[in-house]
């Protein structure tokens, strides 16, 4: 029997085909058919009759869901790498390729939705916001463009790794310290990205002026010399431990709507 075995080429266009994870998606399957669209070339390529094509896809229509774009690609290259090895007579069975599958397919989900939705989504989005507020096109362009960008260099990068390193992929990426690396600098970008929204978006002043003699003393003046954005800080601290204590949300806009309705007749606050 003649080895079969897929070029550089072959594994990019299984690659690109990841993409298609969420086409047809169903609440039966969910990623499944587009899994099993993603394999066709693949399979095609590695097995010559239409029955042992057919006998190799049908196990791609199991249930299966992960995230589909930036780490969850691992487990489209081992796969891979797998029926490729079990094309060329490796003792590998259908199960061991599902099995692989659905266990992976959770954690890989954890991981790659932390990075993707909860660190680089919610940090690009602020940060390109303020050019947006601003009128400025390149908010929306940057937002697009850099998110595309990260997402395709962690898809394609990860998709190799499972190719070339089988089931050791997972291992060295989580001993490697990468994943942690990263969120740690995103969340450290983060945290800035925040604090200046906080001073920017948050726009409260004091309007309180006391005289002592013929001296006139304005207290937003006094704050913005010791310490510029304190009464934005002070209320966003505030808001932070309303959550933090686990209140309701609609409690805390409505004690925020009563707070800014009593310091702005009575003078204390008003709108910067």
């Amino acid at each position: 029997m003649a080895e079969h075995h897929l070029t550089h080429k072959d594994l990019v266009k299984a690659w690109v085909l990841s993409y298609s994870s969420e086409t047809c998606y169903n609440y039966e399957r969910l990623q499944a058919l587009g899994q099993t669209n993603q394999m066709m070339s693949v399979v095609t390529k590695l097995y010559d009759t239409k029955e042992e094509q057919v006998a190799a896809l049908k196990k791609y229509m199991e249930f299966f869901n992960t995230e589909p774009s930036w780490i969850g690609t691992v487990i489209h290259g081992i796969t891979i790498s797998m029926e490729e090895q079990k094309a060329n007579g490796a003792a590998i069975e259908d199960e061991d390729i599902i099995s692989l599958r659905t266990g992976l397919m959770g954690p890989m989900a954890g991981i790659g939705d932390t990075v993707s939705q909860a660190v680089v989504y919610p940090i690009l989005a602020g940060i390109c916001c303020q050019f947006a507020l601003q009128g400025n096109i390149a908010g929306p362009l940057l937002f697009e463009i850099v998110y595309k960008a990260l997402m395709i260099f962690f898809g394609y990068n990860c998709f190799m790794m499972g190719y070339k390193q089988g089931k050791q992929a997972i291992v060295s990426l989580l001993q490697s310290g990468t994943l942690d690396k990263i969120t740690e600098a995103f969340s450290i970008i983060g945290l800035v990205v925040v604090g200046n929204m906080a001073y920017s978006r948050v726009a409260v002043k004091c309007p309180l002026t006391f005289r002592s003699g013929e001296v006139k003393v304005v207290v937003q003046d006094m704050f913005d010399t010791l310490l510029p954005g304190a009464i934005p800080l002070i209320i966003t601290l505030l808001v932070w431990r309303m959550v933090n204590k686990k209140m309701n949300p609609t409690l805390i806009i409505l004690i925020i709507f009563v707070f800014g309705i009593v310091c702005s007749y009575l003078g204390i606050l008003s709108a910067a």
